[in-house]
């Protein structure tokens, strides 16, 4: 079974199976597939008709039309979504506002979110973009809700359009910079990428995480700036691939100088009032950022001993964590460059158990101090996972599903929990249920949840049932973990089994 820390980032489409191309009955977007010539005939014809309303400022129709174009093509952004936010944002400045359509609307599709209904939540909120173009909310739901239906592209557009909002208010949302990013990323648009990280880090400058990972994306800029044409005289690519590293170089500079400056900052404003917690671990918080562990963990354990607030021995914790996860990093690049060294082997082994040992004792403490807490069950679970300590796992996640955000997670750690304890049809059961509940079929929790299933079909000796999922997972994925090997021994031995009979 896989190991849950293992995740890579591609975004999925719903169900199981690769879906075909359909219209827009019933009000649904049509899926991932390619639309029939006629279909795309129908949505252009919506898309000319509601530019023309547009230009007569009918803009009600117009937007009508749009809507229902979009719902037979939900890709099309020229035409479609930006028409509409075009067209949404004249009828605004014409002097007509949502009304209570727009509330309701914006209910409805917070509503078909929780139910776990994406397709329905797309149009509830699509249209109540179309009477209120320009909140910011609003926009970043549509973002989200886009990319859970693989419909990436829009979903860039509506961040776009959402970032570009959210920096007109006085307090910029970071999570549009970051899911930005994310999806950018996703299409090694680097550039692009570490633009919208360095716009999350002015609105929250103490996120540690997001210096490494604008570390990383300067890195990755400078790696994609170095593959030149081949045309290029090797001179050329000498002084680019120069003129690349020294660009991620001054970035690495930019972020350290920004670092030095803000702790200067925190450590006058703690000075002046060291007995606020709040300073307190912003300042331990820049320490570890530079580099200064032994420095943060003296101001926290001071500030605990000082007072025995429980935040205090929490944030010790996570920078103990993150160095374990530091040195494994580590250990692992190392490995890679001499995978024969078998001594980095043991190191590394040991580190993991001595990692695993400490992060159990720490969510079980955790736990108990935040005993409603669902997110550290989740985390309680999979520390008892790691330990082997499956029923005690079984506890944590049954009760991590009860958080719509865990809920799928949870279910697929359940499986693998049941799995574990060769519980295969309990097991199954739990993939199923996931499944069934997640529409993004190909991104990580997606194709982990497919493989599980077919591996648990598999221990059950249901061969036809873990040959069409093994082969739902490699037209998705073809090097995905060993699922083409799975595939191609059940199928010899199916047709062994044939053969004989």
């Amino acid at each position: 079974m896989p190991d849950p820390e293992k995740k890579d980032q591609t975004a999925g489409g719903a169900e199981g199976k690769p879906a075909g191309a359909q219209g827009a009955e019933g009000g649904q977007p049509a899926p991932a597939g390619e639309l029939s010539p006629e279909l795309r005939h129908m949505a252009d014809s919506y898309f000319e008709r509601a530019a023309q309303a547009t230009v007569r400022g009918n803009y009600d129709y117009a937007l009508r039309l749009y809507l229902d174009g979009l719902k037979i093509d939900p890709r099309e952004v020229e035409k479609g979504h930006k028409a509409l936010h075009d067209c949404a944002v004249k009828r605004r400045g014409s002097g007509k506002g949502g009304g209570v359509g727009s509330l309701i609307g914006q209910m409805k599709g917070m509503f078909s979110q929780t139910l776990g209904r994406t397709k329905d939540a797309y149009l509830d909120l699509l249209e109540t973009l179309s009477r209120n173009p320009q909140g910011v909310n609003l926009l970043m739901q549509m973002m989200q809700t886009a990319r859970r239906l693989n419909l990436i592209d829009v979903a860039i557009y509506y961040g776009e359009v959402a970032a570009e909002e959210t920096m007109r208010v006085r307090r910029p949302q970071k999570q549009i910079f970051t899911t930005l990013a994310d999806m950018y990323e996703s299409k090694q648009d680097f550039q692009k990428a570490l633009d919208c990280l360095t716009l999350a880090i002015r609105t929250d400058p103490g996120d540690r995480t997001l210096d490494q990972r604008s570390k990383n994306l300067a890195a990755q800029v400078s790696i994609a700036s170095s593959k030149l044409e081949s045309v290029k005289g090797f001179h050329d690519i000498i002084l680019d691939k120069a003129q690349a590293a020294k660009s991620a170089t001054q970035q690495v500079i930019r972020t350290q100088e920004q670092l030095q400056a803000q702790f200067q900052e925190l450590k006058a404003a703690w000075d002046a009032d060291q007995s606020n917690p709040a300073k307190t671990l912003a300042l331990a918080d820049c320490h570890a950022r530079l580099g200064n562990i032994d420095a943060a963990m003296q101001l926290l354990q001071a500030a605990f001993d000082r007072n025995r607030e429980y935040r205090f021995k929490a944030r010790m914790d996570d920078i103990r964590m993150a160095e374990f996860r530091r040195a494994d990093r580590e250990l692992t690049e190392q490995l890679a460059a001499d995978p024969s060294r078998a001594d980095l082997k043991a190191k590394r082994q040991q580190g993991r158990a001595e990692r695993d040992a400490f992060e159990l004792e720490v969510f079980t403490e955790r736990q108990k101090q935040y005993p409603t807490d669902m997110n550290v069950r989740y985390e309680l679970g999979v520390r008892q996972f790691r330990q082997g300590q499956h029923d005690d796992a079984i506890v944590s996640f049954q009760q991590a599903t009860r958080d719509p955000k865990r809920r799928i997670p949870a279910l697929n750690m359940l499986g693998r929990c049941f799995f574990a304890k060769k519980l295969f049809q309990e097991a199954q059961g739990q993939f199923e249920t996931g499944i069934q509940q997640y529409e993004m079929a190909t991104d990580p929790l997606g194709k982990e949840l497919r493989y599980n299933l077919a591996m648990s079909f598999e221990a059950q000796g249901k061969f036809p049932q873990a040959l069409e999922w093994y082969s739902v997972i490699v037209q998705q994925d073809y090097q995905y973990r060993d699922a083409a090997k799975h595939l191609e021994a059940l199928r010899r031995k199916l047709a062994e089994t044939e053969s004989k009979s």
